[in-house]
């Protein structure tokens, strides 16, 4: 047994390896590696079982049995019946969920500390003796099938795998990783069982366990089950290499898309290779953050809606992609400016500030997963894969330490403009960005030689308002602030123009989360604009009296943050979480950005260009659009109907004037809350925030105008050329401040989720769908129950029927005791889970203070969630499941 520390580093780079510290690792008789930490920050246990087992695994009669794997995995044991697994685990106040990717298959569950023993032993059972039955699997391959459906309905995922398989010839990373429809329905139950008996052995497997737990009982309760498996170490032959290099390829196709996707990738080194740090910088300062190069230079321009570059690392490989995401009318344009913005970095590099930007959002990456138990085993055991934490150190400081020159050079080395592959998914009738791979690769040596085309900071000399500095003739500023109420630790202070200050102190959290919300959001978008509030807030980041736009990116960055923009129908909200060293800087920018936005025309201008792309993009997410047809269909002129985003028609009517009188009289006044969660001392903090928002003032709101839903059923619907049928209900629901809302959410833990009914009826047993879920809707004045199912088009009329058949057996009859009790245990224990998470405790915070009954109410959650009885449960689907006054909004596939 092994206690882990990390080296000698900078104060930075200990705070960001902190878990490196007090980790024990053991390695059982058999050969399991045990990774074990004890974190007291919260009463909440992670257990990680990571198989090093994955695609890679797979020959090539088999492809995606891995993943069916992970599905079987939790399908029942020879003592644990079907579905008995997710029922014990909610039952315990805890979630499970998996992954399959190219190297590993990881499994996790998170659960009170207390549900420790319980949940270890779950999770062993599942490992260790799973049966796979075969009536079982026959079902539950019906179910990946639709994975596999939805998966091809995503524009991105299908442009990346594609990339993928013209980029490789012989290595498998070339294949449709999730397996083919009819090769998956082939896969037999002997199959599975081998790879399974294969694969899952101790001496493949690392188990990692972090949480409020004592690590000696960890090593007993471990080596009293996974210690008493047999040993044996796996053949491993990971499949054909690369023998020839790529050279330059093209693929070009088209479909019922939005928005044209467009993607380069070569091939690169695995993770043990120096290059792997530099290109993983070279990505970061490419395309992460609104001062990337490719932000600049592409988005900024309004060429594309987004813009991406990354370096992918699994097993003895790795792949470098950039790419967009664009209008049709715009891809080729998009696309050669992206060309040259990876070309002129390998030519000409980055500058050492760039670099510094992109070293700070990596040092924030590694704190944050310092946040939860989960985030915390599941990096412990995929470094341990790689090699363990001495690598995990190595890396680190590698990234950390790399200058401008070492990223260049690796570019230049790597990104070879003669070895890439380039996809181009385009919408259908768009035209091709060339005739052939001669053609393409003639117009990307046009721009090769060009510099960096992105918008160079314009830096300008902050006000004395931007500084920190009293508005002329505002009151003197107290700097020796004295809470007016301290409630369940928060400490309320309030500004001078009365906004308050909500500080929850938390000695050791590496992350502080500040942010300002208010109430309002795109209800109060006047007729006709909607979409108004959230380019007025998006266009805030665009530039202040006191700082570009491109500076404001750059300092956010320099912070490894980005300013969060939370726009919804009722809250606007501007948000940032940084390590604690960079509070103050914090502060103040978010403070500048808020109350002196400068609305420069052609700032508004790009977000609204934006806006109109991400409108049309909507259309291709069998998630969004469905409920966005739902929701205009049931409230209609109310502003709950009004599209957040905008329309088409609404987008068209905004400009620099419009975000400017918004920002003066729904933001600069508001119903507005300041809050701060971290490890800062409130008075401090308190000081600090008075003095710089000095203008921002507080102003009561009204809600908006009843709710009066529809006495009849009614649809909207679209028909695109997709895989699937995609369908969201809403029935009607309590509001905000109805008791009732309580039970809304226990009956959607009994209604959805693993474990739950309609989970178990239309996945597990019917095969309808992969996705199927139920959730309540709380607004101020009017709530909603929604519903979501997504199936093959030609079940689509059974899916439907099967969703309504659930909800009329909720109002027929109440739920059993041990579903009631099974429901609250899972909602009070991933309520106690989420308090991990800064973000979420400030979540609760602002919600309770705008919208509910005060900061008392995150306390209260347990008590009044345990409250809950079964009459309850019965009663609220009585008064709102009336299956006459359903709206549906409906995505059909053709497929």
């Amino acid at each position: 047994m092994t206690s882990t520390a990390s080296h000698s580093t900078p104060h930075s780079t200990r705070d960001a390896l902190a878990l490196h510290h007090d980790t024990v690792r053991e390695r059982l008789p058999n050969g399991l590696t045990l990774l074990v930490r004890r974190d007291r920050s919260a009463p909440v246990v992670a257990i990680v079982t990571h198989v090093k087992a994955g695609y890679f695994d797979e020959t090539d009669d088999i492809v995606g049995i891995a993943h069916v794997l992970e599905h079987m995995f939790f399908k029942g044991t020879p003592t644990r019946g079907v579905g008995q697994i997710a029922r014990e685990t909610k039952r315990n106040g805890g979630y499970l969920n998996a992954h399959t990717i190219y190297d590993h298959t990881s499994y996790f569950t998170v659960l009170p500390s207390a549900a420790f023993r319980e949940g270890l032993d779950i999770q062993f059972d599942a490992y260790a003796n799973s049966t796979i039955d075969a009536d079982e699997l026959a079902r539950e391959l019906e179910v990946i099938i639709q994975e596999a459906r939805r998966k091809r309905d995503s524009a991105h995922a299908v442009a990346v795998e594609s990339l993928y398989a013209l980029l490789h010839d012989r290595h498998r990373i070339r294949r449709w990783r999730i397996g083919q429809e009819d090769a998956l329905r082939a896969l037999t139950r002997d199959q599975l069982v081998a790879f399974y008996r294969t694969w899952y052995r101790p001496s493949n497997t690392i188990l990692s366990i972090v949480g409020d737990v004592d690590v000696d009982e960890v090593r007993r309760e471990v080596m009293a089950r996974h210690g008493t498996l047999g040993a044996g170490v796996p053949e491993r032959a990971r499949g054909p290499v690369e023998v020839a290099a790529p050279g330059f390829r093209l693929r070009d196709w088209d479909g019922d898309i939005a928005q044209q996707q467009v993607a380069f990738g070569w091939r690169v080194p695995d993770i043990t290779h120096p290059d792997s740090a530099a290109l993983d910088v070279a990505g970061i300062a490419l395309a992460t953050g609104r001062a990337s190069r490719l932000y600049r230079a592409i988005r900024e321009r309004q060429l594309a809606s987004s813009v991406s570059a990354w370096n992918y690392t699994t097993g003895d490989i790795g792949v470098f992609v950039a790419g967009v995401e664009s209008p049709a009318a715009q891809a080729s344009d998009a696309t050669l400016q992206l060309w040259r913005e990876v070309q002129a970095a390998r030519a000409d590099g980055f500058r050492q500030g760039e670099i510094v930007r992109a070293q700070r959002i990596v040092e924030a990456r590694w704190l944050r997963r310092l946040e939860s138990m989960d985030g915390q085993a599941a990096y412990l055991a995929a470094w341990e894969a790689d090699g363990g934490l001495d690598v995990a150190t190595t890396y680190y400081d590698r990234l950390m330490s790399i200058d401008a020159e070492t990223v260049r050079s690796a570019m230049e080395r790597r990104l070879d403009p003669s070895q890439v592959s380039l996809v181009s998914y385009r919408p259908t009738g768009s035209v091709p960005l060339a005739e052939h791979a001669e053609a393409m690769r003639a117009l990307l040596r046009d721009v090769e030689g060009l510099a960096s085309g992105a918008n160079a900071s314009v830096d300008l000399a902050p006000t004395a308002d931007t500084a920190g500095g009293a508005v002329e003739g505002a009151p003197a500023l107290r700097l020796d602030p004295v809470p007016e109420r301290v409630q369940h630790g928060v400490q309320q202070f309030r500004t001078l123009y009365g906004v308050p200050i909500l500080i929850f102190p938390r000695p050791g959290a590496p992350i502080t989360n500040i942010g300002v919300y208010m109430r309002g959001g795109a209800s109060l978008d006047p007729e006709g604009m909607s979409g108004l509030a959230r380019i007025t807030a998006q266009s805030m980041l665009k530039g202040t009296a006191g700082r570009s736009g491109t500076r404001i990116a750059e300092e956010t960055e320099e912070l490894g943050a980005s300013i969060g923009v939370s726009t919804a129908l009722e809250s606007l909200g501007w948000s940032l979480s940084v390590p604690r060293r960079h509070v103050a800087t914090a502060v103040e920018l978010l403070a500048d950005v808020i109350q002196h936005p400068g609305f420069l025309p052609d700032a508004v201008e790009t977000e609204r260009a934006l806006a109109l792309a991400e409108y049309a993009s909507m259309r291709d997410d069998m998630y969004r659009w469905p409920f966005r047809l739902a929701t205009a269909e049931a409230y209609g002129e109310h502003p709950y109907g009004r599209s957040v985003i905008g329309t088409t028609a609404s987008l068209a009517a905004l400009d620099a004037n419009a975000a400017r009188a918004f920002h003066t009289t729904h933001i600069a006044n508001a119903a507005s809350v300041i809050a701060v969660v971290g490890d800062v001392v409130a008075e401090e903090m308190a000081a600090m925030l008075m003095r710089h928002f000095d203008t921002l003032a507080w102003r009561d709101d009204h809600p908006p105008a009843p709710v009066h839903w529809s006495p009849a059923a009614r649809v909207a619907s679209d028909t695109r050329d997709k895989q699937q049928t995609a369908i969201a209900l809403l029935f009607p629901g309590p509001d905000r401040t109805d008791p009732q809302r309580f039970a809304a959410r226990v009956l959607s833990a009994v209604a959805s989720g693993l474990g739950g009914r309609l989970f178990e009826q239309l996945r597990d047993k019917q095969s309808l769908a992969y996705t199927v879920t139920a959730f309540p809707i709380e607004r101020r004045v009017a709530g909603s129950y929604a519903a979501y199912i997504a199936t093959s088009p030609v079940r689509e009329a059974e899916a439907r029927a099967g969703l309504l058949a659930e909800f009329a057996k909720l109002r027929d009859a109440a739920p059993t005791v041990e579903e009631l009790d099974r429901a609250r245990r899972y909602l009070i224990g991933t309520h106690a889970i989420a308090q991990q998470s800064g973000g979420s405790v400030l979540g609760d915070m602002v919600d309770g203070w705008l919208f509910g009954d005060g900061l008392h109410e995150s306390r209260e959650y347990e008590s009044r969630i345990a409250a809950v009885t079964a009459d309850d449960v019965l009663s609220l689907a009585t008064q709102y499941f009336d299956p006459t006054r359903v709206v549906e909004g409906v995505v059909r596939g053709r497929a």
